[in-house]
């Protein structure tokens, strides 16, 4: 019951900037911008947008705007560029305006993209988008060297045929001969933390064919930056 009661106050309040902001105003600006050769369409009302960029660190798409009135961000994200994902299925972003988290309305989605509808209030100037996947423009797939034979290996440790210390030695193994390339990582301190249940999910994915090599290295390097890994 309560969270019934959530959903309605939320969606209340979300009707009300909508309907406050279609009374009172009509400003609005449309358009896209090019982030990192994805093209980000938008439509936001009583505002204009200054800027879009993604760090990819952070998972996150943060857009700079000038405000009017109460209004709505309606935008468009190229999957490619940010997505929010949970296993294999799509998950909620995490959205914040001004700092603080914001419900949001996901109105359309597809193969390639998610479009949002966010509300926010007169003065509010940075919206950020908050997802579990990102383009990383600073790791080209050329750095990216698999034979493909290791995803035998990968999808029987997924499945635990293999024990985590035999795949983590076998993978040392083959980038320091160079048999396996991954793009520059540096080390971290040595651990004891065990391996996280994602990358083991994610070579069990990538040997099935269902993610990019880029998703399966992304682990490797995580392993290696927190010690768990040596090369």
């Amino acid at each position: 019951m309560k969270h019934d009661n959530f959903l309605f106050i939320s969606c209340f309040l979300f009707s009300l900037i909508i309907i406050h902001s279609s009374i009172q105003y009509s400003v609005a600006d449309t358009g896209v911008i090019s982030v990192d050769s994805n093209d980000v369409n938008y439509d936001i009302s009583n505002g204009d947008i200054e800027s879009i960029f993604l760090d990819p660190d952070l998972f996150e798409l943060i857009i700079s705007m000038n405000t009017q009135a109460d209004g709505t961000l309606e935008i468009t994200i190229p999957r490619d560029l940010l997505d929010a994902k949970f296993e294999l299925s799509d998950d909620m972003f995490f959205i914040l305006v001004d700092g603080f988290e914001t419900d949001y309305i996901e109105s359309e989605s597809d193969l390639n993209s998610r479009t949002l509808v966010i509300p926010f209030f007169n003065g509010d100037s940075v919206i950020e988008i908050i997802g579990t996947h990102a383009l990383n423009p600073f790791i080209s797939n050329p750095e990216i060297k698999i034979p493909d034979w290791i995803k035998n290996n990968a999808g029987w440790w997924s499945t635990n045929l293999i024990e985590d210390s035999d795949f983590v030695s076998g993978i040392q193994y083959l980038i320091k001969e160079g048999i396996m390339t991954i793009p520059q990582t540096q080390s971290g301190q040595s651990t004891d933390q065990d391996i996280p249940s994602w990358i083991k999910n994610n070579a069990g994915w990538w040997a099935d064919g269902l993610i990019e090599d880029s998703d399966f290295v992304s682990g490797i390097q995580y392993l290696i930056t927190n010690g768990i890994m040596h090369v």
